[in-house]
């Protein structure tokens, strides 16, 4: 019987991979920083209005906000 299993699953994981090259880390550039900068601020806006969501707003506008000129 020439097949014999790995007593170990660790030990078994390891050798699979010794095969498999690592992944390259790649600095993050300022503009993808940016970037996603910009989805987090959208995920963070998105997510405030699924808090709110079922309240009935009349107007988008801010609270506050000046409508018309002055």
């Amino acid at each position: 019987m020439a097949h014999r299993p790995y007593p170990n699953v660790d030990r078994a994981l390891n050798q699979l991979g010794r095969h498999y090259p690592t992944v390259p880390v790649i600095p993050m550039s300022p503009a993808m920083q940016s970037a996603a900068e910009g989805f987090l601020r959208i995920r963070s806006g998105l997510q405030e209005a699924a808090s709110r969501a079922g309240t009935y707003v009349l107007s988008t506008r801010h609270p506050g906000a000046v409508s018309g000129p002055s």
